[in-house]
């Protein structure tokens, strides 16, 4: 009777566990299959959006009549990514709408110049102005993005640190929170998605933190991304190393405001200082003529 109960647990545990590796083995190939159509629709998302742009005419025609040395396209692709304008036919329209400004304001110059008599060096000094001017204005666009992107970080992994601690991995928890602060930080959230978006088609995950390092050229980016390559290659837990990095980021904020507080009294005196001296000499001058008139 022993032999028989222990035969029949013997072969319902065996049963048992063959149809537990049966369901995982179904669980895992459905598991595939829907990890490639995710791959498979992000791909034809980002071709349907190629394929989208390659109808913009002007666009074609600023990338052809734009300049054809390498080193001067991707440093303008480099302003433009800085500046959030990372799509191919953004390269185009920028050297359009660069380059329409430019010969717009060299004719009306002319016309001013021969009709109005407006003098020859402003005709000049105009056009070469605004060759100089989008320029300008994407180094400034790309700088005050990458100023959100800073500001934005610390608060960003330390919500990711959070998640991490609830048992998620450092990219679900960086897809939970790039979806929750997305309406307080868009630009970080941004930048976060496209990382996410970028392994999920297929992008080696150092790969994709170097283009993101690439994308975002400030010295906080690029510390995090060593730190996270670091970690994927030792296998160590990122957890506690995003929990330091972004305390060495409060504490260097912390020390620029108090450096910022302590040059304050410095220069306030500088602006304070005449329109103190200013009433002072008034007095004492006010003074001696007093006397003088009292002498006289």
């Amino acid at each position: 009777m022993v032999w028989v109960l222990l035969a029949v647990a013997v072969l319902f545990f065996t049963s048992t566990l063959l149809i537990a590796n049966r369901f995982k083995k179904n669980q895992q190939v459905q598991e595939n299959i829907e990890y490639l159509k995710l791959r498979v629709g992000l791909v034809n998302q980002y071709q349907a959006s190629v394929n989208r742009h390659k109808t913009c005419h002007w666009c074609a025609f600023g990338a052809f009549i734009g300049p054809k040395n390498k080193k001067e396209i991707e440093a303008n692709r480099q302003f433009l990514t800085n500046a959030g304008f990372r799509e191919e036919h953004h390269l185009g329209a920028y050297f359009f709408i660069k380059y329409f400004l430019v010969l717009s304001s060299l004719i009306v110059m002319l016309m001013l110049w021969s009709w109005f008599q407006v003098s020859p060096v402003v005709a000049i000094v105009v056009p070469l102005v605004l060759l100089l001017l989008p320029e300008r204005i994407l180094i400034f666009w790309g700088n005050h993005r990458l100023s959100k992107v800073n500001i934005a970080l610390p608060d960003f992994l330390d919500m990711a640190n959070i998640c991490m601690s609830a048992g998620l991995s450092y990219l679900e928890a960086i897809k939970r929170v790039s979806k929750e602060l997305e309406n307080t930080f868009p630009e970080i959230c941004y930048e976060f998605n496209f990382l996410i978006e970028q392994i999920k088609i297929g992008v080696p995950r150092q790969e994709a933190l170097k283009q993101f390092a690439i994308r975002n050229p400030s010295k906080d980016i690029q510390s995090l991304v060593e730190m996270l390559i670091q970690n994927e290659k030792l296998g160590s837990p990122i957890s506690s190393a995003l929990n330091e990095f972004s305390r060495r980021m409060y504490k260097k904020r912390e020390n620029v405001m108090e450096e910022k507080a302590a040059k304050t009294s410095a220069k306030m005196a500088i602006v304070i200082l005449p329109f103190l001296m200013l009433p002072y000499f008034m007095l004492m001058l006010g003074e001696k003529i007093v006397m003088l008139g009292r002498n006289f």
